[in-house]
């Protein structure tokens, strides 16, 4: 269980770094820049929203992960309060409203708690996938119990994604993760109770006009299943074609649990076909890294690629994996 909590955490911060290259680019143009991203690469002159981290770097993906998983950890559960307050120093801290990287929804959440709005309102019509990307923790430390792993991620989503796709995605993503990490389940398994969890996270989230995550998690199902002969890469460009790879909670989530499904829990393949999917690439491949990492253990991950992101980073994935598991 230990490997598998590790692997969650090292695959969702592997395919942060390697994705943050190809962010916001079509797969043609990742293409044409840097041919298949299969390592961790320099962002090139063409990458606008992180051209100034390097090779290897985490994003604000990971760094918000982190802090889900320090609030996990000092209160032994998920507690709002500590949640809020943590992510109120870390955007001061960081000049995060200075910055290019985070998405809409965690910068109007960021701008309530600095300026002492309510964010609880604000929150409601937040529809990214920021609430998601951060819900790996979530999964570790309530793993095999997929109704606290749903609980804590309402909780967490509320805040800034408080939407129906923004509840519903962080949910399924903690669910995913929540059995991945216990393990003895296949794929379908993992892949069914995202679709409960979503439909839960879909009942709590605030109505607004958009399609249903958990559809969409059941149309990449579908979309796998038929194409199962086919190459990995084709699989995931009919994944791309079909949902979409934009921030929005509707399309990131779905498609990066349908890349886990089509890479049947690998987490080196899974990483891989994220980042060359591209547009919301860092995020997308920190999902699927993380869902693939708890199904399959950091065994599945390159001992390269482990080495660097360390070395990069200076995170003790270990040591957080530990305390997590309790």
């Amino acid at each position: 269980m230990i490997d598998r909590a590790y692997g969650s955490l090292l695959g969702a911060a592997i395919g942060d770094a390697m994705g943050m290259p190809a962010s916001f680019m079509s797969p043609d143009q990742i293409k044409r820049v840097y041919g298949k991203i299969t390592d961790f690469m320099k962002p090139a002159a063409e990458q606008i929203a992180h051209g100034s981290l390097q090779q290897g770097e985490i994003t604000d993906d990971t760094e918000e992960s982190l802090i889900i998983s320090s609030v996990l950890i000092e209160a032994k559960g998920f507690d709002a309060d500590l949640f809020v307050e943590k992510m109120r120093r870390w955007a001061i801290d960081k000049k995060m409203l200075d910055s290019t990287v985070i998405g809409p929804s965690t910068r109007r959440f960021l701008e309530a708690i600095i300026k002492g709005k309510d964010y609880l309102e604000i929150g409601k019509k937040g529809d990214t996938n920021g609430g998601a990307m951060r819900a790996m923790p979530i999964g570790i430390f309530n793993h095999g119990r997929i109704e606290d792993a749903v609980a804590d991620a309402i909780q967490s989503a509320l805040p800034s994604h408080g939407s129906k796709p923004g509840v519903a995605s962080t949910c399924a993503v903690a669910a995913a993760v929540a059995l991945g990490v216990e393990g003895g389940y296949t794929s379908r398994q993992v892949m069914e109770a995202a679709i409960y969890a979503a439909q839960r996270g879909e009942e709590v989230g605030f109505d607004i006009p958009a399609p249903s995550v958990a559809a969409r998690i059941q149309l990449a199902i579908d979309i796998v299943d038929s194409n199962r002969p086919k190459s990995l890469e084709h699989i995931c460009y009919e994944l791309y074609r079909y949902i979409g790879s934009d921030m929005k909670s509707y399309e990131s989530i779905p498609l990066s649990l349908g890349i886990f499904y089509a890479a049947e829990g690998n987490a080196g393949k899974g990483i891989i076909a994220a980042v060359n999917v591209g547009n919301d690439a860092d995020t997308n491949a920190s999902i699927t890294g993380g869902i693939c990492g708890a199904f399959s253990g950091a065994g599945s991950l390159s001992s390269k690629w482990i080495e660097e992101i360390k070395h990069r980073n200076k995170i003790d994935f270990m040591g957080i994996a530990q305390a997590l598991l309790g």
